[in-house]
């Protein structure tokens, strides 16, 4: 009895002590950037890949039809940020385009390594359809991209490459692309969009890859809504004091709920009119989820 209650004493003490285990520290360089650049290198070698040259015959501004997507319904049951980054870390992934750029140097050695441009993205569909920023995509089959053109890869969370097969839809003016990869029959982890527009006030999170801090969490709230001008069309945009930078591009904007509001565009520097060298706020601007809704709906 006596060993039977020491037993007993043991494990319940591990029990309550497991949950206490905190994070760990990840290391961006060995767990993302080098396995980008690797497994980046092996789809290239098998030829698995949509070069920028193809993917550019049909990349359009503008111009598709509507995106069979099978969306989940949006919560509204309110959870904590910890529990929203577990969820949204595993629905947000790296996109990025890789390649070799083949420039000799003087001594005419040919430049060999992969160069990539890591941006950010969210799956919307268990099948692998995400959403990511036109000009991620339009970043990967621009002729100024010279560097890193043979494949557009999305990586998860846990290190699994794959080579997108498709864009699914793109819109130029509300700088807004969806993608396709082949899971190869793995139900990946979707995040469910807001069909209601957040308002001024809302909180906000985002799990993004800023400058190559993959994964990393920020928090905020709405803090303006406005309208203005981009491409000859008006766009309806949201403004957010959650932080983010480049390397966030496409990354999904996080309602209190669990569900996705919005979508990262860009940041703006606003400065004294009488001095440009002194920043008094940087505006981090982002599309609505409705946006995105009608798009899917209706196409451009």
């Amino acid at each position: 009895m006596k060993y039977f209650f020491k037993t007993f004493i043991i494990l319940i003490t591990i029990f309550i002590a497991k949950p206490l285990q905190g994070q760990n520290y990840k290391n961006n360089i060995t767990q993302y950037k080098v396995k980008l650049k690797g497994r980046s290198e092996k789809l290239i070698d098998l030829g698995d890949v949509v070069s920028a040259d193809s993917m550019n015959t049909t990349f359009k501004a503008k111009g598709y039809g509507s995106v069979d997507v099978n969306l989940k319904s949006m919560k509204k049951k309110k959870m904590s940020p910890g529990n929203i980054y577990d969820q949204v870390s595993e629905s947000t992934v790296i996109v990025s385009s890789a390649g070799r750029c083949g420039e000799v140097n003087e001594g005419g050695a040919e430049c060999k390594r992969i160069h990539t441009y890591p941006a950010s993205g969210y799956i919307i569909d268990s099948k692998g359809i995400i959403v990511t920023n036109y000009h991620v995509v339009n970043g990967y089959v621009t002729k100024y991209n010279t560097t890193s053109r043979d494949v557009l890869v999305v990586m998860l969370k846990d290190g699994t490459v794959f080579p997108v097969k498709e864009v699914l839809l793109a819109d130029k003016s509300n700088d807004l692309a969806i993608i396709k990869i082949d899971p190869r029959g793995v139900e990946l982890p979707a995040l469910r969009v807001a069909t209601e527009d957040a308002e001024i006030g809302d909180p906000v999170y985002i799990v993004s890859h800023p400058k190559g801090y993959f994964y990393a969490f920020s928090s905020g709230m709405v803090t303006d809504k406005f309208s203005e001008i981009n491409f000859g069309q008006y766009r309806n945009l949201m403004a957010i004091s959650a932080d983010f930078a480049a390397g966030s591009s496409g990354a999904a904007i996080i309602d209190q709920y669990g569900n996705v509001m919005g979508t990262v565009t860009y940041t703006k520097t606003l400065q004294h009119s009488d001095d440009d060298s002194k920043t008094q706020m940087v505006l981090k601007a982002i599309i609505p989820s409705s946006v995105l809704l009608k798009l899917i709906k209706e196409g451009n």
